[in-house]
């Protein structure tokens, strides 16, 4: 009977420091791509992979089969933030979460309990506000609202107040945008 010796074992490394030495080589030639799998968001129907060098072509969908584009130049920069509000210990309004994108000059905002989950608050900004670079929310401790504040490429910042409890659409509340104020600016003087 032949015996069968393996290159990799009898590298002076030996096994662990041949893969320790293959990890290190991939990771610092080859970090070209991030995959994301679709079970990371509860809306999402697709796997996207994003090159770090091709973001710009990246697609995400949700399940009302639209994309939002990722891009990477200043006309489609992103930004993200998300906020809960609600009381685990109240059935009617029990934690949710909010989430706020900035995406193609569009203030967007995903309320899970809606159909659709997406909602552009645009319409709520002041009139040629300008070209949106980030967003960030609040919620007030054991209030009814969420809070939008964005920013746009000027460093102006304007901030609307969005009630959320009872779910927009129904009861006393307005269905989105409506829901929201519409957005005063509150840059700090100069």
């Amino acid at each position: 009977m032949a015996q069968h010796q393996s290159g990799r074992a009898s590298h002076p490394l030996g096994i662990i420091g041949t893969l320790a030495f293959a990890l290190a080589a991939t990771a610092t030639s080859a970090l070209t791509a991030l995959s994301i799998p679709a079970s990371a968001f509860a809306d999402v129907h697709t796997t996207s992979v994003v090159s770090v060098h091709g973001l710009a072509d990246a697609k995400v969908a949700n399940a009302n089969n639209r994309s939002f584009p990722i891009g990477t130049d200043d006309d489609n920069a992103v930004a993200i933030d998300s906020a809960f509000q609600g009381d685990p210990e109240d059935e009617e309004r029990l934690p949710t979460k909010f989430v706020g994108v900035i995406r193609e000059h569009k203030v967007l905002i995903r309320d899970p309990r809606t159909t659709p989950r997406w909602h552009d608050l645009s319409s709520r900004l002041p009139r040629n506000f300008g070209r949106l670079v980030d967003i960030t929310l609040a919620a007030p401790d054991e209030g009814t609202t969420v809070h939008v504040t964005v920013l746009n490429a000027h460093s102006r910042i304007a901030q609307s107040t969005c009630t959320v409890f009872p779910p927009p659409g129904t009861m006393t509340t307005r269905p989105w945008p409506a829901n929201c104020s519409p957005f005063v600016d509150i840059t700090p003087p100069a």
